[in-house]
């Protein structure tokens, strides 16, 4: 072997071993997990063409890239395959996501695996535990949306629960699910009317806003009708009270 051609080898093996090889290419999939810490988004599973998908990986935004080839870099894998779940971040720290509900399918034989509600991956030891979690652990559900604050809490509301996730029936749960990452512990309280698919946003005032979704039509569960987009819903996280915005056209 040539000097030359050592010194390549070597070089190669160098950086995979301390830099890795950004090589990984995710395929296309609906229902995955996201959520941008610093200057990278991390995304979790999602429905592929096979079926339930495990992958975890993130796209590294401090550099400019050719959107044509991103430099995505892969993960270990969840413990399970997931899709239509929500992740929100414990701020205190920037590193430790909190995956919770969403189907929870065995990657090979594509059936239900469900362990726990919650769990929690850290992006510097690459590692996903179990939390040892106090009180009532929420139903199943899926489609729903985790929003963390600054108090160390994490709030989800509402969402669907169905045959994927283990229900005989289809519901709309109507309530706000706390999670305190502190103890860790859950509670759960009566909110409005059930709602799924929607957006949530938390303002710097505590109150999160939810924007669209589906909700039963008149209770029916069997029924599905898209919120009316003008009606913003809003709870306050520091009263726990909810209330309603109409928004006019301003034309």
């Amino acid at each position: 072997m040539s000097y030359t051609t050592f010194y390549l080898c070597l070089t190669f093996a160098l950086g995979y071993i301390f830099f890795g090889v950004e090589s990984y290419v995710p395929v296309g999939r609906v229902g995955q997990s996201s959520i941008l810490i610093g200057n990278k988004i991390y995304y979790f599973g999602g429905i592929t063409d096979v079926g339930v998908s495990n992958d975890a990986f993130y796209l590294d935004l401090s550099q400019s890239f050719n959107i044509v080839n991103p430099p995505w870099t892969q993960m270990p894998n969840i413990p399970f395959g997931s899709s239509w779940a929500s992740v929100a971040l414990d701020n205190s720290n920037n590193a430790d996501i909190y995956l919770f509900g969403g189907m929870m399918f065995d990657v090979t034989t594509q059936k239900d695996s469900f362990k726990s509600f919650v769990y929690k991956f850290n992006v510097n030891s690459l590692s996903w535990n179990i939390p040892n979690v106090g009180g009532t652990a929420p139903s199943r559900r899926i489609e729903m949306k985790a929003v963390s604050d600054n108090s160390g809490k994490i709030y989800i509301f509402g969402g669907a629960s169905n045959s994927l996730v283990g229900a005989p029936t289809r519901t709309f749960p109507n309530d706000m699910i706390t999670f305190n990452i502190a103890g860790p512990l859950w509670s759960i309280n009566t909110a409005v009317n059930g709602l799924a698919t929607y957006s949530a946003t938390l303002l710097s005032n505590g109150i999160i806003v939810y924007v669209g979704g589906l909700s039963p039509f008149n209770g029916n569960n069997n029924v599905i009708r898209m919120a009316d987009i003008s009606q913003i819903l809003l709870f306050d996280t520091n009263s726990l009270t909810w209330s309603m915005n109409v928004c006019i056209d301003i034309n």
